[in-house]
């Protein structure tokens, strides 16, 4: 058997395509304390990559299908358009509050009410709003205030939650596998298997990346009721707009509907300006929670992000009118769930197999 390397393919030795496997396999200089395979992961990567080698000047020429962007451009129909430009006051120019700004935080929090809490005594406040920049930076600030323990999460999932929670050692990560012959559903019964075996936090995105189910209604409540009082249920809602379920009426789907006490049940959710408002540039997120989490939270964002772009903060601000925000909805859900329905119609006539029919998102999980 020979063991001389295969040899390179004359249609790829191009200086590009040189420079692109030598990045993944973390030649060159060797730099003390480096893990050079850091540099290769991520889909956010992969587009970076893409972008160094020429394809950033027609984009409409090519795409990441591993990448969860939307569209960012002001042509959906109904949709508002989005400011092209932002007034910048001499107070932004200072650092702000790791927590966030209050009128922001203010903002989000007379939405969840609105929309989630209209019939409740139990009302979102300021306090129980963080911004931070990003849901990665959302999701890393919880996983740094939690103490010891056992969380777990659920593959198929968003693939960042493994690499994040792996840079943590103040808790054990426990990823569970879910079934083929369930669709991938989270069901009560799986949030219960996981509580009776220990497990004092769960993380897991609804609707779901990337398999584009969403849980709403009673199973969702259950999931609630299970984890009350038993562990901490971290709720990634980034798709939470992106519902087909209710005839594209605007419907934003929460666990916030199903919070009986907003300081006193241990759900936190994690949201922002970046899918469903379409402006992933912005950087604008929040997690919704506890006031003692939120306190908490914010705190750790002096020493791990710093903080959110205060003049996108001000700016965010408008969009989040609840009323406004239902018509923006509503734009959304009609203009993806054409774009869902056509993917699948071709795919179906090449020959893939879908399990099911995903009911959310803009992601599909196909054969």
């Amino acid at each position: 058997m020979s063991l001389a390397p295969p040899a390179i393919d004359t249609e790829r030795k191009s200086s590009p395509h040189q420079r692109f496997r030598e990045s993944l396999k973390g030649v060159g200089h060797k730099h003390p304390g480096l893990d050079p395979s850091k540099s290769s992961t991520g889909v956010v990567w992969t587009t970076e990559k893409a972008n160094e080698h020429g394809f950033q000047e027609n984009p409409q020429e090519w795409g990441n299908l591993g990448q969860g962007a939307p569209e960012v451009e002001d042509d959906i129909p109904n949709a508002f358009h989005k400011p092209t430009h932002i007034d910048i006051s001499v107070s932004s120019r200072e650092y702000g509050p790791t927590s966030g700004i209050t009128p922001l935080r203010e903002a989000v929090a007379h939405l969840y009410n609105v929309q989630f809490r209209a019939d409740k005594a139990s009302k979102y406040t300021y306090e129980n709003v963080c911004i931070v920049p990003g849901g990665r930076a959302g999701l890393l600030r919880i996983a740094a205030v939690l103490g010891n323990a056992y969380l777990s999460f659920f593959i198929p999932d968003y693939t960042a939650y493994n690499e994040m929670l792996g840079l943590f050692k103040n808790f054990a990560v426990i990823p569970t596998l879910l079934d083929e012959e369930d669709s991938y559903m989270v069901h009560p019964d799986k949030i219960r298997d996981e509580v009776k075996r220990g497990v004092s936090v769960i993380l897991t995105s609804n609707p779901r990346n990337p398999t584009g189910q969403v849980l709403k209604g009673e199973p969702l409540k259950e999931i609630l009721d299970i984890c009350r009082e038993k562990c901490t249920l971290v709720m990634d809602e980034f798709y939470s707009g992106y519902n087909y379920t209710d005839d594209c009426s605007g419907t934003t789907i929460s666990a916030a509907s199903y919070v009986e006490d907003v300081n006193e049940d241990n759900v936190l959710l994690v949201d922002g300006m970046t899918k469903r408002f379409r402006l992933p540039g912005w950087r604008i997120a929040w997690v919704v929670g506890p006031k003692d989490f939120i306190k908490a939270i914010g705190s750790c964002g002096s020493y791990l992000d710093g903080g959110a772009n205060v003049p996108f903060q001000v700016a965010s601000i408008p969009m989040l009118q609840p009323d406004l925000v239902v018509k923006e909805m509503a734009a959304l859900q009609k203009h993806f769930k054409e774009k869902l329905d056509y993917v699948i119609e071709r795919l179906q006539g090449m020959g893939f197999i879908f399990p099911y029919k995903p009911d959310s998102t803009f992601y599909i999980w196909l054969q």
